[in-house]
């Protein structure tokens, strides 16, 4: 063997004395086991599919309860002339910017002035809105699951246009609720939700028996949904104050205000939410609308061990009701997060909009008013002088012309 070779078969060997020594000493201190398995590797972890595992600690899923949420929006009206022209009767149409929100959640709620009928019915209301019966899919493929048609719009087309929207909604699969009537529904999560829907002769005794009778017939969490207030005032009047309280007071869990076509402030009252108005949300009534703001109203409710319901959370997404500023293209699309639009909205809902009231005044749109008959000249005496006057046959000089009126700048 050369001297190289046994030099290297030298330096093997100190090595694994080396390592052997090593090994000894680690097994003494106890670093490793007698059996060795400290130096085997490790197998890589198992991936598991259970979401228990990968959840945050606050996650609600991991507490044992049940949560829902409520989304709410302003008036659809989704119907007209203009409408049927960009929508081609698209049911993904009107919502498409916003289904998604709307789907991923229990029960969506929204007020419906229109009515749906494919009769050739008329009506003699200034404003009046009728579409075909298939519009109903509209609703469903936004994702809204019940309407009021407590608004001033039930009857543009009479009692035939209102049994044929309720007949459509039914087709559709969406819930509803008529003037002054109160309807149980039942989510699919298993949620008993309590409607009262009213315009006509709102009272707050009419709805407090509602209420009652609601919570008597198994409805675990109550929506009083009020047609109401002034078009275009942003803030809530009295009747509007008095009667919510008086709902929140007997009872009731949240009052659902519309008519005014503009948003108003939200009100935590007692152990109730009151939202005065969601405005307009897909309105089809006005192409080039002053205002365009609007939003979906979401709220968390918790059922806890016990079975009971309690309100969890509020989330507020400010949205246009048109996907652009040019005109109504009847699209309501949310406002970028923390921009001047969205933060405009946020403003109105909680109070602190500063802006005017918008001027509503549909007067001159109206048939004028018939002039009054003149009253009949005086006839003439029998004979000339007969009253010991002698008669005037001078014709009376006219009356000077009015200045004209000049346009204003």
């Amino acid at each position: 063997m050369s001297k190289a070779a046994r030099l290297t078969v030298g330096i093997i060997s100190l090595a694994v004395l080396s390592a052997l020594l090593l090994l000894i000493i680690l097994m003494r201190l106890g670093v490793i086991g007698d059996d060795m398995s400290a130096l085997a590797p490790k197998a890589s972890p198992s991936v598991s599919p259970s979401p228990a595992a990968s959840a945050p600690a606050d996650d609600p899923a991991d507490d044992g309860k049940e949560y829902y949420t409520l989304s709410f929006v302003g008036d659809c009206t989704i119907a007209g002339s203009r409408f049927q022209s960009l929508s081609q009767g698209r049911a993904d149409y009107p919502f498409k910017n916003v289904a998604d929100i709307l789907r991923d959640d229990d029960v969506t709620f929204a007020n419906l002035e229109c009515n749906f009928s494919d009769a050739q019915i008329y009506s003699s209301s200034m404003f009046s809105f009728k579409a075909p019966t298939k519009n109903a899919d509209m609703l469903v493929y936004g994702g809204i699951d019940f309407v009021t048609t407590a608004n001033n719009h039930t009857l543009d087309f009479g009692r035939t246009g209102l049994e044929h929207t309720v007949m459509a909604l039914d087709d559709a699969g969406v819930s509803h609720g008529e003037d002054n009537s109160s309807t149980i529904y039942t989510t699919e999560s298993g949620l008993v939700i309590g409607v009262y829907c009213g315009y006509y002769a709102l009272r707050s005794d009419r709805i407090a028996d509602a209420v009652s009778e609601l919570k008597a017939a198994g409805a675990e969490y109550v929506v009083c949904a009020l047609h109401w207030g002034d078009e275009g005032s942003y803030r809530p009047n009295g009747l509007q104050q008095s009667l919510a309280h008086a709902a929140i007071d007997a009872g009731a869990d949240i009052v659902y205000g519309t008519h005014p076509h503009v948003l108003q402030p939200i009100e935590e009252y007692g152990d109730g939410i009151i939202m005065y108005s969601l405005g307009n949300f897909c309105f089809a009534g006005n192409g080039f609308p002053r205002d365009y703001d609007s939003v979906i109203v979401q709220i968390g409710l918790c059922r806890n061990e016990d079975g009971s319901i309690v309100f969890d959370s509020m989330k507020l997404i400010p949205c246009a009701i048109s996907s652009t500023t040019e005109n109504n293209d009847y699209i309501p699309t949310p406002y970028p997060e923390n921009g001047d639009a969205a933060r405009r909205t946020l403003s109105k809902l909680d109070g602190s909009f500063k802006g005017a009231n918008l001027i509503v005044d549909y007067t001159n749109l109206q048939d004028p008013k018939p002039e009054p008959e003149p009253d009949p000249e005086p006839e003439p005496d029998p004979e000339p002088g007969g009253d010991g006057q002698i008669p005037d046959d001078t014709p009376p000089e006219p009356s000077p012309a009015p200045e004209p009126v000049l346009p204003s700048e």
